[in-house]
């Protein structure tokens, strides 16, 4: 019986360390994003090619509160410097009251607006007439991780265009012809909305005059007030579940136990996935070894039992 003890106590032990041995952990992290979305928010942007009355071209590009998520930026001031015209001085053009771009982004959404009150827009050779006056605009869109995406622009109650008051349409450019000026040619709440990005200006203003002044020529180029665009976030797709699995008699798959099924979540907590397909073989090979153990000194003393019945 002593023998008996000593396997049935090591089977034991065997199949407890199987038991014990560290589990693996496969946490998942529901929350990450396999594309993170993007964001960018634009209060005004002159892109212009000004001709100096020598001929001489120069580009001005220049943005005002221009952001990239994550950013926010305020600002009511636009001042550049222009090679070549008024001697030097720096040029003023766009002046706000309020000038603000917003852009956000997270695992949700992605999302950029734009808002601008009491702005003049000006352009290089025209100091005292303004290009675009508006009182008030803004712009926004949203890009769901599950859901369209959104653009909606907010139209001025008033604008001015060279001096000029003028009602925007929403279907086509609006043309605006002043004399001895120039042409500008303003479109009102561009808008594209496709199913992962979203995009829209309040107002887009194609510009060629001839002022003649402050040794300006021709002003030819695009003023963009108000852009804002999005591209919503792709999601981490989830690990695939292996189904090729045949069930076992006791209701679960080969090489699992019950200690590998998923603990419930508390409190918003993510548990950890535990188990090996080894603990189960472990586990039994300690079983076998405990079975033939007293299978074994079951035979040795049958084997003397015999053998003293024979003297």
């Amino acid at each position: 019986m002593s023998v008996l003890r000593t396997v049935a106590a090591s089977a034991l032990a065997a199949s407890a360390l199987a038991v014990a041995l560290p589990m693996p952990a496969h946490a998942a992290d529901a929350g990450a994003s396999a594309k993170p979305g993007k964001a960018s928010a634009v209060t005004a942007e002159l892109a212009l090619d000004v001709t100096l009355l020598n001929a001489i071209k120069v580009p001005v590009n220049v943005a005002l509160n221009k952001v990239e998520s994550p950013a926010q930026r305020d600002g009511a001031m636009l001042t550049a410097t222009v090679d070549g015209v008024d001697n030097g001085k720096p040029v003023n053009l766009v002046k706000a009251q309020v000038g603000k771009s917003v852009t956000k982004v997270d695992d949700k959404q992605a999302t950029a607006s734009v808002q601008l009150v009491g702005a003049d827009v000006h352009v290089p050779g025209l100091p005292l007439t303004t290009l675009l006056g508006l009182d008030a605009m803004s712009t926004e869109v949203t890009c769901p991780v599950n859901g369209q995406p959104t653009a909606k622009v907010t139209s001025p109650v008033k604008l001015t265009v060279l001096g000029k008051s003028v009602t925007v349409g929403l279907n086509s450019p609006t043309h605006v012809d002043v004399p001895a000026i120039g042409t500008v040619d303003v479109e009102f709440s561009k808008k594209t909305v496709t199913s992962s990005t979203a995009a829209a200006s309040a107002l887009e203003v194609q510009v060629s005059i001839n002022p003649l002044n402050l040794n300006v020529a021709k002003v030819d180029g695009k003023v963009t007030i108000a852009a804002v665009s999005c591209e919503k976030p792709v999601p981490a797709a989830a690990p695939a579940t292996d189904t090729s699995a045949t069930p076992s008699p006791s209701g679960t798959a080969p090489g699992t136990t019950g200690q590998n099924r998923t603990a419930p979540k508390e409190s918003g907590e993510e548990l950890a996935y535990t188990g090996s397909t080894g603990t189960a073989a472990m586990a039994a090979g300690g079983f076998t070894l405990l079975v033939a153990g007293g299978a074994a000194v079951w035979m040795t003393r049958r084997r003397r039992a015999a053998h003293a019945r024979q003297r």
